[in-house]
């Protein structure tokens, strides 16, 4: 059993609490036009460029995508334990998708809480509910999406079925496991007031965080000889 990681990143402050590592799990099944994380979206290994052409003069390309045994990962992943633990903080997988290597997922975690890590993730949702209901028990933790709500919308922003995501929620409601709900705010998207009373309907009380749009995201796409989904698009950020 092997997961595909795009990026390790050490010492984040924002995805849950303490001091965490982040892992960055590659391939979605979404197509968030917003994405902000477009190497995250394939699951195959990519080559990113140093600049998009045309651009300042390119330095060496990378590789995207690298293959981990759980046990490596988790290898990786407790050298800073001593840190996380004093902070309160543990590790944290995202993405791209993390449960759509559920898997994988559930080979590491007991590797991880078995020395005492707090483990959180930050999911879309949109997985098989097997996966999802496999998975989120073993979290301490859990950021659950919310980019839409209506099923039109929803499919046409992020080429999805707003109902898997809306099921996968209905059983993380009665899981017993703490969340948070969190909603990209995207200009022209899903961030008119009617949407954000939508959104805090929809939460009935639970907690909610609503997340400003990165506006630089769209750079990261002609690095992958890809374009903006929302360039062209006047009442969206781009």
């Amino acid at each position: 059993m092997k997961g595909r990681i795009f990026e390790i990143r050490e010492f984040t402050l924002h995805d849950g609490p303490g001091v965490r590592t982040t892992v960055f799990m590659k391939g979605c099944p979404l197509r968030c036009a917003w994405c902000h994380n477009p190497e995250g979206q394939s699951f195959e290994t990519e080559t990113m460029r140093s600049a998009a052409p045309g651009g300042s003069a390119p330095g060496a390309d990378r590789t995207v995508g690298r293959d981990w045994t759980p046990e490596d990962l988790a290898s990786e992943l407790l050298k800073n334990a001593d840190i996380m633990a004093q902070s309160g903080g543990g590790v944290t997988f995202s993405g791209g998708e993390p449960l759509a290597q559920c898997g994988f997922i559930l080979e590491t975690l007991p590797l991880l809480k078995a020395k005492g890590v707090d483990v959180a993730v930050e999911t879309s949702g949109y997985v098989p509910l097997e996966s999802y209901r496999a998975a989120i028990p073993q979290f301490d933790f859990v950021y659950q999406d919310v980019k839409l709500l209506d099923a039109a919308e929803f499919r046409r922003w992020t080429c999805g079925d707003v109902s898997v995501v809306l099921d996968n929620i209905a059983y993380l409601r009665e899981s017993g496991v703490r969340f948070v709900f969190r909603v990209p705010l995207v200009p022209g998207v899903n961030d008119s007031p009617s949407d954000r009373a939508a959104f805090v309907e929809f939460a009935r009380g639970c907690r909610m965080e609503f997340l400003p749009y990165n506006p630089a995201a769209g750079a990261k796409y002609p690095l992958l000889g890809r374009k903006f989904p929302l360039d062209g698009i006047p009442d969206a950020i781009r």
